[in-house]
């Protein structure tokens, strides 16, 4: 066997290999190009003298050397993830940098606010990442998540945030072109913008589908598409309400509604919920989300 030890970055693209069962699947988690993932594990494969991983039609499955080898990849991965989270709480004073991914509504809510978050955190950088899919905290693709459900499962401490209600909202120009809108008869003879089919649970989408009796009119695969074509007037959309009374380009159409929800969740991996910066901010974090309580739930 060769004498060079293998690197850990060959090995972490050999375990993604083994458990998504293709190079272009694994490259996509590692964000590199398929490619450089077939070199790196061709080169790890004549550092060890053996073949790992084999094409079937199947997919890339594991020779009999590679099931030896990739549960302790995997230990190692663990023990790699468990660093990383001690890491921060090795420094004496809460300096440095704190991830938090939230997805889109709730990314541009702290974000509007970010220079209130700040002041109350010298010292310490904020990294805002907007995300539609949950980041994975056990391995610090983020120190702080927000989510619109209560996890089950790994081990994270979790708080409530109050949560935002949501209501139609139009464009000013559509209202005034398209008196129906202030009425009830808005369901039948406006525009509807909301999400495509991807989102089939989305709980605005299963509301506007049974008060329709059809899909809207506009359909996309991102709030931040929805709120720009509801802001260009093409038609009527269901917003968080504190994002509609921001915009005075936009008209409230209805009370809050009342849609189905799992509540929204500040969830923090258990490594690092008593590390000095995370606390901090996730202290912070919580306090900005009471204070603009009745922002994110008005009464009417």
């Amino acid at each position: 066997m060769n004498e060079v030890r293998p690197s850990w970055d060959d090995l972490r693209i050999f375990a993604a290999i083994a458990t998504t069962g293709s190079l272009t699947s694994a490259a996509t988690q590692l964000r590199l190009s398929q490619p450089t993932v077939g070199r790196r594990l061709q080169a790890l494969e004549e550092c060890l003298g053996a073949a790992l991983l084999e094409r079937t039609p199947r997919g890339m499955q594991l020779t009999a050397k590679g099931q030896a080898l990739l549960p302790l990849v995997q230990q190692m991965e663990q023990a790699g993830d468990a660093i990383d989270r001690a890491a921060p709480g090795l420094a004496d004073l809460p300096l440095g940098t704190v991830r938090i991914a939230a997805g889109p509504w709730n990314s541009r809510f702290m974000a509007r606010r970010l220079r209130e978050l700040q002041a109350a955190l010298p010292g310490i950088e904020i990294e805002l990442s907007n995300e539609m899919a949950f980041a994975n905290l056990a391995r610090r693709e983020a120190d702080i998540a927000i989510r619109n459900r209560r996890p089950n499962e790994g081990r994270v401490a979790v708080r409530r945030l109050p949560e935002p209600v949501y209501a139609v909202f139009g464009a000013r120009s559509y209202v005034d072109a398209n008196p129906a809108a202030l009425t009830d008869d808005r369901y039948g003879q406006c525009t509807w913008i909301g999400f495509d089919d991807s989102y089939q649970t989305s709980a605005s989408l299963v509301w506007m589908r049974d008060k329709l009796g059809r899909w809207p009119h506009v359909r996309c695969n991102h709030s931040t598409t929805i709120y720009d074509a509801l802001l260009g007037g093409a038609g009527l959309a269901i917003v968080p309400c504190y994002a509609g009374a921001e915009d005075p380009g936009l008209v409230r159409l209805t009370p809050p509604l009342d849609l189905p929800s799992h509540g929204l969740w500040m969830v923090v991996h258990e490594d690092l919920r008593h590390q000095p910066r995370v606390r901090l901010v996730a202290d912070n974090v919580a306090a900005l989300f009471e204070r603009h309580e009745k922002e994110l739930r008005p009464a009417v």
